[in-house]
C-alpha cells in the first residue's frame, strides 16, 4: 500500500472514533493542564494556539494573559501566518470555516513565536504528526523556529509509526489527556 493510501486509512480509522462532548471537555482540560506544566510553556512569551474544530481538543484554557497569543490565519497564497489576537471575541470565520483573526490583525514573524500548539489526526512516539491531508500546516510549521507541541486524544497517539514523508513536521512533544510524551529518537 502506498504512503498516501496508508495515511488515508489512518485518517479514516481516527475519524471513526467519536469523542463525546463530556469526554472532550474533560480531555481538553487535562491536555491544557499538562501543556501549562511544560518548561517550554513557562518560558514562552509568544504562543500560537489553534481554533479547535469539533473533533479536536479545545485549547481555549491555554489563553494566557501573561503571553501574546496568535492564531493561524490563512492567506490568499494558500499559506498561513501567525496573527496576534487582542480580543478573542473579534475572530472571524476564515478558510475552511475555521475561526481566525481579522485581516487587520498584526502578525508575528516566524522567529517570534516561542511555542506552537498543534492539532493532528494522529501522532506517534517519534513525534510524527498526521494532519488532515493538504500539507498547508506542515509547510508552515517548517518555517517556524517555535517549539512544537502536538495535542490530541489518547487514541490519537498510535503505537505504530505514523506514515510520514520528509515534509511532514515532527513535534517536540505530544500531549494527551494521559500525559506528556517526549519523542524518542526513532
Amino acid at each position: 500500500m502506498g504512503i498516501q493510501k496508508t495515511k488515508a486509512a489512518l485518517r479514516a480509522e481516527m475519524a471513526s472514533i467519536r469523542v463525546r462532548p463530556d469526554e472532550r471537555s474533560l480531555d481538553s482540560a487535562a491536555i491544557c493542564q499538562h501543556v501549562k506544566a511544560l518548561p517550554e510553556w513557562a518560558e514562552a512569551r509568544v504562543i500560537l494556539l489553534f481554533a479547535a474544530l469539533p473533533d479536536e481538543p479545545n485549547v481555549d484554557a491555554l489563553w494566557d494573559q501573561s503571553k501574546q497569543v496568535c492564531l493561524p490565519r490563512f492567506r490568499s497564497d494558500r499559506t498561513y501566518e501567525a496573527a496576534f489576537v487582542r480580543d478573542p471575541t473579534g475572530l472571524v470565520s476564515g478558510q475552511f470555516g475555521i475561526l481566525e483573526p481579522s485581516k487587520s490583525a498584526d502578525c508575528a514573524g516566524p522567529s517570534e513565536v516561542d511555542v506552537v500548539i498543534t492539532p493532528g489526526v494522529a501522532f506517534d512516539a517519534a513525534g510524527h504528526r498526521l494532519g488532515r491531508g493538504r500539507g498547508f500546516y506542515d509547510r508552515w510549521l517548517e518555517g517556524l523556529t517555535a517549539f512544537r507541541c502536538g495535542v490530541g486524544y489518547d487514541h490519537q497517539l498510535v503505537h505504530d509509526s505514523v506514515p510520514h514523508e520528509p515534509h511532514d513536521a515532527r513535534m517536540g512533544v505530544v500531549v494527551t489527556p494521559s500525559g506528556v510524551f517526549r519523542p524518542n529518537e526513532a
